[in-house]
């Protein structure tokens, strides 16, 4: 005997979700600091860690990452220009990966970390990792 009960929808009624699932996390853990600074190390002047989100469509292999401390999907390394500017030196599917790498760049290079990632996403990342 089966005892499931079989419920329909009220007339009208909206079956689609109410938000859309978040994006699963993405595997990155590049770092390239060494390649990109090189001997140009007195051209910069600090490291920013961004939240990044990457505007491609998913049928298309091309990445098209832009900053977005917002709603970030992954997360990027940067060294800042003297004249202005920013070079990326890692990207990381990971918050505290992020995080890492800005600080061991900045300990190589005696460089000020600026952590422009929006707390939301901050003690969210923490919390997982506890």
């Amino acid at each position: 005997m089966n005892n499931a009960l079989q419920l329909a929808a009220p007339a009208g009624a909206n079956l689609q979700p109410a938000t859309q699932a978040a994006e699963p996390p993405v595997e990155i853990f590049d770092r390239y600091a060494d390649s990109v600074i090189s001997c140009y190390a007195h051209h910069y002047e600090a490291i920013e860690v961004h939240g990044v989100r990457n505007l491609a469509s998913g049928s298309d292999d091309a990445t098209c990452y832009e900053i977005d401390n917002v709603t970030p999907t992954s997360f990027s390394v940067y060294v800042h220009l003297k004249e202005g500017g920013l070079d990326c030196v890692g990207d990381f599917g990971k918050y505290a990966d992020a995080v890492q790498y800005g600080a061991e760049v900045s300990a190589e290079y005696g460089w000020p970390v600026r952590n422009h990632v929006l707390d939301q996403h901050r003690t969210a990342t923490l919390a997982k990792l506890q």
